[in-house]
């Protein structure tokens, strides 16, 4: 199969281009001729024999604009019969398949951001063109599908959902049996319960809400275990800053639980990548991973009411949980799982 995969750029860091690459190896491991379609390359990545970079020169476009540019640019370098499937992971409109990693009508309610600014329209059009352009969508999570259907109007029969892959090298449950061995490396107590907290400072991952919480459990024998980018503003006793995690299953593996108290997130990553490692989870009903935590793995909580969120962190670290070790593998989350549903729903679009 003649595959094209298009994205802003191809480098090592960020959750897309991770797939990105992932894609490209995937699929050239399997014999398809693959033509990646970037506007950014990093030249210390190895290609995959056969795979092919098109590189689209846009340096000199204000870097707002450049995902719209490379979407003009692809009606001449997408002509018909080109390829057998074209799969794009941004806001582009000349494609058979464009992945829905979130919705900036989404975002902006989550915001409550009543005046848009030109980005925000431009981003709006570019959702709607994408989405209407495009054969097929593939939804981060149930919640982007809905998102969809009820802000921007798409068909059912045009969406499925494909939750992101996790890479079951890394995250695992292996780490578990060293669970005292990674919590003093990483200067978690060593007597008290440890809830782990994964942020990047954004006001949409409860990054206040979480501070009320562990100040209404000053009393309790709890921790919060921050990881990110930049400390949390606070003097809470119970709350420590252990800076960015440059290894993340190490803190899964530490942590007695994780809680994701996002006021909107299009899947959220972790939530998988800390059940395939084998630690609880907490979360919001606006993370779209809600729909894989179970009674047995983890609580989903209704609202941001502070004494539920309380009462149920002291439920979770009172209770012993044995999550199963093919978390991912049950739920078609491995890389190649993921990747062999994409080349069904390519077979499927092109059946029909």
């Amino acid at each position: 199969m003649r595959i094209a995969l298009i994205h802003y750029r191809l480098v090592r860091n960020g959750g897309l281009e991770t797939r990105l690459l992932n894609y490209m190896r995937y699929f050239a491991e399997r014999g398809h001729e693959t033509t990646v379609i970037v506007c950014k390359v990093d030249s210390s990545i190895e290609l995959p024999q056969g795979v092919r970079v098109h590189r689209v020169d846009l340096d000199l476009v204000p870097k707002p604009l450049r995902l719209y540019f490379l979407d003009r640019a692809l009606r001449s370098i997408i002509p018909e019969g080109k390829f057998d499937l074209s799969l794009s992971m941004g806001r582009t409109s000349h494609q058979d398949m464009v992945l829905c990693p979130g919705t900036h009508l989404g975002y902006l309610a989550a915001l409550q951001k009543r005046w848009w600014n030109p980005m925000d329209l431009l981003n709006v059009w570019m959702d709607r063109w994408a989405f209407a352009n495009s054969r097929m969508i593939l939804a981060a999570s149930g919640m982007m599908a809905d998102e969809m259907e009820l802000l921007y109007g798409v068909g059912a029969e045009k969406i499925r959902v494909l939750n992101p892959p996790t890479d079951v090298g890394r995250f695992n449950s292996s780490g578990k049996k060293q669970k005292a061995e990674w919590r003093d490396r990483h200067g978690f107590s060593t007597n008290v319960p440890s809830i782990l907290f994964m942020t990047t400072g954004n006001k949409l991952k409860g990054y206040a809400f979480v501070l009320e919480l562990m100040r209404s459990l000053l009393n309790e024998p709890v921790e919060l275990i921050v990881a990110g980018m930049k400390p949390m503003d606070t003097d809470l006793p119970n709350v420590r800053f252990v800076g960015y995690a440059q290894h993340p299953q190490e803190l899964y593996w530490a942590a007695d639980m994780l809680i994701v108290p996002s006021v909107y997130e299009a899947f959220g990553q972790v939530v998988t990548e800390s059940l395939q490692c084998g630690t609880p989870v907490l979360a919001s009903h606006m993370v779209g991973a809600k729909d894989l935590i179970a009674p047995e793995t983890g609580m989903v909580m209704q609202g941001f009411d502070i004494a539920e969120w309380t009462s149920s962190i002291l439920e979770m670290i009172s209770r012993s949980w044995d999550i199963p070790e093919d978390f991912a593998e049950a739920h078609s989350l491995t890389t190649a799982q993921h990747c062999d549903r994409v080349l069904a729903t390519a077979e499927e679009m092109r059946a029909a």
